[in-house]
């Protein structure tokens, strides 16, 4: 049976087909044959009957979340007491144990069997049917704008571990240092299908005339990049006696580490992703961001390099919505380490979270083994850039799938997780990156 998206696109097909016999016919200047109104017809009748099909699949997908109980997700603006109650119970050791191989599981039931079944409706949603158990996307996004307190529970009957008394998600993509998102890179959940991002290269130019006189003609350029479902995998191993504790500690450890194992290489691949071997193109590797060389040898950085990669990016006249630097530790240590001039006791960064008179973050994950001229292997990145336009698009939510077997003989199951994501510069040119920093 198709799914939602693919009846979508079919239905996109058929429109196309029959507005492309339109076209021909215009710029040939002619009605349309008989052979071709049929065609049309023909292709605007199924269009018709796809439409119908539809309709009743996303009818069906509505239902589908409406008995998981969760249509929206809970904020301060839709407050739903009832239902942040029930995700309070959910737990994520309990939807492991219930998970197809796990020795002595019981079936899912209760808000896992709920989440799960979301979960599902994301997964035919975004074309990629889950192979274990889901976590849906809703348990996924932070809640840090609309934060919803709950009355916290006793513990449930079968030891089962809640999450804490201010509802956060069971797995939180943004809590494990993502700079990215602090810097006010869009995460976009609910994805569909592959996404086309259409941007304006050449924007259209005014004239001054005089009365009566012809405008000139503004050429207009555009350019589309699209956005496709990467898988993101990841295993965690653990004793069959640690999954069976009820302990919210044990909880909090397996959801933290998986969380940390999906942001380390989505932010890895959204700095510096290669765009190859099925990896995202990342920011350092997206052609026509902006360049700023130091020198042959590469250079230790000043005040004026700062100054020159802000100048590159402004120049662009791109909207900075959201402007800020990303940098390594090596680098921040440095730069706190210069002082701007001889004589004035001032450094070139004086606070954890301001560079130049904008914000900054820090992480492991910019690149400090680069290599210019004669500094091989030595030479630290940073960027400058409206971080709004790095996007990051989530599809679906977790697919966790367990394997009893391959480590039965060391007591072990490994937890298998999987996911979709994708990185897009939006504006390439709303990025300026510097490649050969001197740290020592």
């Amino acid at each position: 049976m198709k799914n939602l998206q693919q009846l979508r696109e079919e239905r996109t097909a058929k429109i196309d087909a029959a507005s492309a016999l339109f076209a021909k016919a215009k710029t040939e200047n002619r009605s349309l044959t008989d052979e071709e109104k049929a065609q049309v017809r023909t292709l605007q009748s199924e269009a018709d009957t796809l439409k119908g099909d539809i309709d009743i699949a996303e009818r069906q997908e509505a239902n589908d979340r409406e008995l998981a109980g969760r249509t929206e997700p809970v904020s301060r603006n839709n407050h739903n007491t009832t239902e942040a109650r029930d995700i309070a119970k959910y737990s994520l050791m309990k939807a492991v144990r219930a998970a197809p191989g796990y020795p002595g599981g019981k079936p899912l039931e209760g808000i896992e069997k709920e989440m799960h079944q979301q979960a599902e409706a994301d997964a035919r949603s975004a074309g990629s049917p889950l192979k274990g158990v889901g976590v849906p996307q809703m348990l996924l996004e932070s809640r840090d704008n609309g934060v919803t307190e709950v009355t916290p529970f006793t513990q449930p009957e079968d030891g089962a571990a809640v999450v804490d008394r201010t509802l956060r998600p069971v797995i939180d993509l943004s809590r494990p240092r993502t700079v990215l998102r602090e810097l006010g890179a869009q995460f976009l959940t609910g994805t569909v299908g592959n996404v086309g991002v259409p941007s304006l290269t050449q924007g259209a130019v005014s004239t001054w005339k005089a009365e009566n006189t012809t405008l000139d003609k503004s050429n207009q350029k555009f350019s589309s990049a699209e956005m496709t479902p990467h898988r993101l995998g990841t295993f965690a191993v653990r004793t069959l006696q640690f999954l069976n504790q009820t302990s919210r500690a044990y909880e909090n450890m397996l959801r933290t580490d998986i969380e940390n194992s999906i942001m380390e290489a989505l932010e890895i691949a959204s700095i510096n992703g290669s765009g190859s071997n099925n990896q995202p193109l990342g920011i350092l590797n997206t052609p026509g961001v902006l360049s700023l060389a130091m020198g042959t040898n590469g250079g230790a950085p000043t005040r004026e390099m700062l100054i020159a990669l802000e100048a590159l990016v402004e120049d662009q006249n791109i909207r900075m919505d959201s402007p800020g630097y990303l940098i390594n530790v090596q680098t921040k240590a440095k730069l706190k380490n210069t002082k701007v001039d001889a004589g004035s006791g001032i450094f070139l960064m004086n606070s954890n979270n301001e560079l130049n008179g904008q914000r900054v973050a820090t992480t492991t994950l910019v690149p400090k083994n680069l290599t210019k001229g004669t500094a091989s292997g030595v030479a630290s990145a940073a960027i400058f850039g409206n971080w709004r336009d790095l996007l990051i698009p989530q599809w679906g939510g977790l697919d966790i799938t367990v394997d009893p077997y391959t480590l039965a003989t060391e007591g072990e199951v490994r937890i298998i997780i999987q996911s979709f994501f994708d990185v897009l510069v939006q504006r390439p040119k709303a990025f300026a990156a510097v490649k050969d920093i001197l740290t020592t």
